[in-house]
């Protein structure tokens, strides 16, 4: 009997019913996957920390084969590297860990998604400390892919 009783649930659930009433939102189109192909190149913009308007960082990145290569203008001889991938219309990324200029030389990592749009990236990270990975900043950063 039991196993019968587990059998009803799939027969109402394979059984045929009205067709629904097209939606007009869930029929349209999906965006692109993002390619290798749109997100390689040259990137800049700015970072600023989240929900603040103040930019912190004015950035540019150059990104290939899942490795992104970070340099700004206020530390321009220090580089950060880290590696991506992509997924749907968004591409993120975790750092090597870096000594931040900006925390006095503290070794931190970041994680970071962002959603690309024609040549435009919005989007978001976290900054940690390697010694204190439970302590953490958020940041938003936008910018454009350079021709």
């Amino acid at each position: 009997m039991r196993r019968f009783l587990l059998a009803v649930p799939f027969l109402f659930a394979c059984a045929k019913g009205e067709t629904p009433p097209a939606d007009s939102a869930a029929m349209a189109a999906a965006p692109a996957a993002l390619t290798e192909a749109d997100f390689a190149g040259t990137w800049s913009g700015t970072a600023t920390a989240e929900g603040d308007t103040t930019v912190l960082a004015h950035w540019s990145i150059m990104c290939a084969t899942g490795t992104c290569r970070l340099t700004t203008a206020e530390n321009p001889k220090d580089t950060v590297v880290s590696s991506y991938v992509l997924d749907a219309d968004s591409a993120m990324g975790t750092t090597q860990p870096f000594a931040d200029a900006t925390q006095g030389g503290t070794m931190v990592t970041e994680k970071w998604a962002g959603k690309v749009s024609g040549n435009q990236i919005t989007g978001h990270g976290t900054t940690t400390l390697v010694a204190k990975p439970d302590s953490s900043t958020r940041f938003a950063f936008t910018g454009t892919k350079l021709p």
